[in-house]
């Protein structure tokens, strides 16, 4: 038997809302209702009752907030949903919506508090409850620390079960067959007869009743997906060259640009000169953006070839500059005060050595950097009212917020479009390459204009 959940406190709050023609279903671990980002600009024949499904009449999507940067999460979020939901994800349209607080991550906050992974006395279960609820209420939405299934592995399926048991009362309501007597299968109703009736029939239905919120997560012995080998649905496209990532935007009238920046971050320039780059084939400006210059041209070549003639003199940073200095000041801050940290201290070490063979050896690693196999990319259109985001992000609220403050745009008025990454490896866990992309942008308004290479230090 699968455990029956009744929504409460830390488990599942829906929003009500019923609009013709169509209904969405979600979950949430929140103490009270969070905003439901899908009642936003729905259109006719659509409607949107919590944040994790949408079903209308043309078809099913599955929201996916966590961004995939190859690792796959979003096949992951999908068969988290479809395993409760019954259909197949790969006839569903993904979409990571745009960044809202009801996404928000909170097992990174609760486990980061200093209380060991085993520990649920009733102090560690309140704070760990009490940063899942900051996490909600700063919108701390992001992909990161292997946390997206730890994170989302009940929510999404309580989301799926929600949104099954509710379109199987809107057919109970339909034919008189009681909910019960009633399953599910492959997005469709099934009534005893074996009469079917597909879910996006009964989307205008469902919207019109309460979501049934006391429903029964499956047991893992019941899983048809969870936990089986199943192909990433994207594994096509990735394997025919079909995929499209964040680099591969392509806009009417775009324009192209890179930078070069200090190569010690946080250096600034003493001065520079952009007469070569400006004097050469397809480049239209030079202008400063964060910790650089930018060159806008008519293609990426252009822009990669302008951007080595500019002549600058960086300015070092506060930092050294050599790996080895940076060993050096590592050494020097090693002192008995900061050598050790430890959660336990169990038996006598100092007695269990004493009389051994005791063997020293220190280990270095160096220096890595975390450069992503897809190159950094940004494509921004900014406009009067408005500004357009294409990226691929792992933080897409930290994005939208840092345009809102360099257009003085309402978030309202910021249009993110998160598309697939060609690996990460932490690099956009930052956002220094969308902001470089957007002060761009916001030379030439109207204009999209495509950053490649944003963040170099050459």
């Amino acid at each position: 038997m699968g455990r029956a959940r009744t929504i409460a406190r830390r488990t599942f709050l829906i929003g009500s809302a019923a609009i013709l023609g169509g209904v969405a279903f979600g979950a949430y671990f929140v103490t009270r209702a969070t905003p439901n980002p899908l009642l936003d600009g729905l259109g006719t024949g659509e409607a949107a009752l919590t944040p994790f499904v949408k079903i209308t009449p043309d078809g099913i999507t599955l929201i996916v907030p966590r961004a995939d940067v190859g690792q796959g999460i979003a096949s992951t979020q999908a068969m988290l949903i479809a395993e409760e939901l019954d259909i197949d994800p790969a006839t569903a349209t993904l979409d990571p919506e745009q960044p809202h607080q009801a996404y928000f991550n909170g097992i990174i906050a609760a486990e980061s508090m200093p209380f060991p992974a085993w520990e649920h006395g009733f102090v560690a279960s309140t704070v760990r409850d009490l940063m899942m609820n900051v996490s909600r209420l700063t919108g701390s939405q992001f992909t990161g620390g292997s946390s997206s299934v730890a994170d989302l592995h009940e929510t999404l399926r309580l989301a799926g079960a929600t949104a099954r048991e509710t379109l199987k009362s809107a057919a109970a309501a339909r034919t008189g067959v009681p909910r019960a007597d009633l399953r599910t299968e492959d997005g469709q109703v099934v009534l005893p007869d074996g009469t079917r009736i597909p879910y996006t029939e009964l989307a205008g239905e469902a919207a019109a009743i309460e979501p049934v919120t006391d429903v029964t997560l499956r047991p893992a012995s019941a899983w048809t997906r969870l936990g089986k080998p199943y192909q990433r649905l994207d594994i096509v496209a990735k394997s025919t060259g079909t995929q499209d990532y964040g680099i591969d935007v392509v806009l009417p009238g775009m324009l192209h640009a890179t930078v070069r920046a200090n190569p010690g971050r946080g250096g600034a320039m003493a001065s520079y000169s952009a007469d070569a780059a400006l004097a050469m084939q397809g480049v239209r400006s030079v202008v400063e953006v964060n910790e650089g210059l930018a060159v806008i041209a008519d293609n990426t070549w252009f822009a990669f070839q302008a951007a080595q003639a500019l002549e600058v003199d960086w300015l070092p940073p506060d930092y050294p500059a050599s790996s080895t200095e940076m060993w050096q000041a590592l050494s020097e801050a090693r002192t008995d005060e900061f050598r050790n940290s430890r959660l336990r201290d169990d038996g006598d070490v100092e007695a269990a050595l004493n009389g051994a063979t005791v063997i020293e050896a220190e280990y270095r690693s160096p220096f890595l950097a975390h450069a992503a196999l897809e190159p950094l990319s940004a494509t921004v259109l900014v406009e009067a009212d408005r500004v357009q985001i294409w990226t691929a992000t792992q933080i897409p609220a930290v994005v939208r917020d840092a345009a809102v403050a360099l257009t003085g745009l309402d978030p309202s008025q910021v249009t993110l479009h998160v598309l697939p990454a060609g690996g990460s490896f932490g690099r956009r866990l930052d956002h220094d390459y969308v902001v470089q992309a957007i002060q761009i942008a916001a030379t030439m308004p109207g204009t999209p204009i495509k950053t490649t290479g944003a963040g170099r230090r050459t």
